[in-house]
């Protein structure tokens, strides 16, 4: 069975954040956010996260949502069932799982910001990703 993890780095400290990535021995961490840097915690800024984590980190664009979707969603013009739903037709419509495989997924780990996954967009992507595949099984660090 394929493992995909998810994790949010809020709350979490630098030295927190990489024992519980090397706990579960997390292959790869995929930055799928669509802004990557960070002034209040430069450590999970994407530059920062590649000299740390070497050829482990990946930034995966084609997860992250748009910004009309994200800015939306923050400014409460967008209610998060409508984010869902039109970050699943963005998934939709970019097919960023094409040509991979179940292999190339095992023991990734999808990172965003927020907290908790369940009103996060890598809860969506991993349920997308899980979706076109069978046998994987998705837990949120």
């Amino acid at each position: 069975m394929t493992k995909i993890f998810t994790i949010g780095f809020s709350g979490k400290s630098p030295d927190a954040f990489l024992d519980v990535l090397n706990a579960v021995r997390v292959r790869a961490v995929w930055d799928i956010r669509l802004w990557r840097t960070s002034i209040y915690v430069p450590f999970y800024s994407g530059d920062s996260l590649a000299g740390v984590l070497g050829k482990r980190y990946e930034y995966h664009p084609e997860f992250a949502p748009s910004t009309e979707i994200l800015a939306g969603y923050k400014d409460g013009r967008i209610t998060w069932p409508d984010y869902e739903r039109m970050y699943h037709e963005l998934l939709t419509t970019r097919h960023p799982t094409a040509g991979m495989t179940p292999d190339a997924l095992d023991r990734i780990c999808l990172l965003c910001t927020e907290k908790s996954a369940t009103q996060c967009h890598r809860r969506i992507a991993t349920e997308y990703i899980a979706a076109q595949f069978s046998d994987i099984e998705i837990v949120d660090l």
